[in-house]
């Protein structure tokens, strides 16, 4: 997936400028003039000057020449060559000189939650269980699934950090964790010969909109926490088959693992920044909505919070919501996308930053894609700008 992602974004594209675009303007008009002069001035030195054909070519040519605007191309590099030593001190790779010109004009930035506004790590605050399970057998649960993930996500790696002790139990199937489905599985062999397939994932997702532990949820994402269910799948379904999202219908919700999230602390001096320099922060997650908006009100960040599942499908009306609301939860990568592109066709001129590899298609289609040094190497180079301090 993230494969298919990074290949999608690899197509060459340059960055919009309109410095450049009124340099090669100019040039075009001045070739274009420089023809019907040329044929004027060798007539007036043949004709008029009565001089001969080597010299009137010779003083054509010394009046041709300074039409060329050298200068203003040059003058226009070294103000960009200056403008990237100068973000170079403040530890920010500039990619493409034309970006310099593309961060004066931002007045929409796109921020990813994860890893921007918050920091990569989490910690496990609660481990509720529910349905009067047992608690240890939970814990072992939940050390296994860590356990059984070779490149675990920030949240799995909590919950590693957390239980670490496991049993042994026999691996038999799993399916990672997709941005797109927002879980992911595995089926445990606990040694009885009965194979029992978990999820771990978002409650929302995964539970029925009239399930009680919803409740429960919702409260701690007011509260800014993630949140995310631990359900034993129906008897026979295999982590294989939760790869079509009908096979979670009917899972058995377990236990809420409640982690809590780091907050960056300069973000909220940034966004104060923002908000002086009229520019309009749009915070963009594939988090719970709530929750998503519960970060951003603790960080100074205050509108109204969507989900973005229910956002038209319409460019033209998505447009209009995205300029209503400032906090968008539960988005897709390929929602992402588009919403910088619905975002654009306002005429907004768009910075989106991120740092994993669901953010690579808006990072790529946004005027200004600034990464994180820490992030993946998809997105770090489909960026224009690069933040090897990870502060944005």
């Amino acid at each position: 997936y993230a494969a298919q992602l990074a290949e999608e974004a690899s197509r060459f594209t340059l960055v919009h400028s309109e410095l450049r675009s009124g340099i090669s303007t100019i040039l075009k008009y001045v070739t274009w003039m420089m023809v019907p002069t040329a044929i004027g001035l060798i007539i007036s030195q043949l004709v008029v000057k009565d001089n001969e054909l080597k010299g009137s070519i010779a003083r054509t040519v010394g009046g041709i020449v300074p039409m060329v605007p050298e200068g203003l191309v040059l003058l226009t590099s070294i103000a960009f060559a200056i403008g990237v030593i100068r973000l170079g001190r403040k530890q920010c790779l500039v990619q493409e000189l034309p970006a310099i010109e593309g961060l004066a004009r931002v007045d929409t930035v796109c921020l990813d939650k994860t890893g921007t506004l918050t920091e990569g790590g989490m910690d496990v605050t609660e481990l509720r269980v529910l349905d009067d399970a047992d608690e240890t057998y939970v814990r072992t649960v939940l050390g296994e699934l860590g356990s059984a993930d070779p490149r675990p996500n920030a949240s799995l790696q909590a919950i590693v950090a957390a239980y670490p002790d496991t049993t042994g139990w026999r691996l038999t199937d799993t399916l990672p964790f997709s941005s797109a489905r927002k879980y992911s599985g595995a089926t445990l062999d606990e040694g009885d010969g009965r194979p029992v397939t978990w999820l771990l994932g978002a409650p929302d997702v995964l539970l029925p909109h009239d399930d009680p532990a919803l409740d429960e949820t919702e409260r701690m994402n007011r509260e800014g926490m993630r949140v995310l269910l631990l359900a034993r799948a129906r008897e026979g379904v295999t982590a294989d088959d939760l790869a079509d999202p009908a096979a979670v219908d009917g899972v058995r919700a377990v236990a809420l693992v409640v982690l809590e999230q780091r907050l960056r602390p300069d973000a909220a001096d940034t966004l104060r920044y923002f908000a002086e320099q009229d520019v309009s922060a749009k915070v963009i997650s594939g988090d719970n909505a709530v929750s998503v908006g519960a970060v951003a009100g603790k960080l100074g960040l205050s509108g109204t919070t969507v989900d973005a599942r229910r956002l038209s499908a319409d460019p033209e009306a998505m447009a209009g919501e995205l300029e209503a609301g400032t906090v968008f939860g539960r988005v897709t990568p390929q929602q992402k996308r588009t919403m910088v592109g619905a975002l654009q066709s306002k005429g907004h001129t768009v910075a989106m930053t991120g740092d994993g590899v669901n953010d690579v298609l808006a990072l790529k289609d946004a005027d200004i894609g600034v990464a994180m040094g820490s992030g993946s190497e998809a997105t770090r180079a489909v960026a224009q700008i690069v933040l090897l301090n990870n502060s944005f």
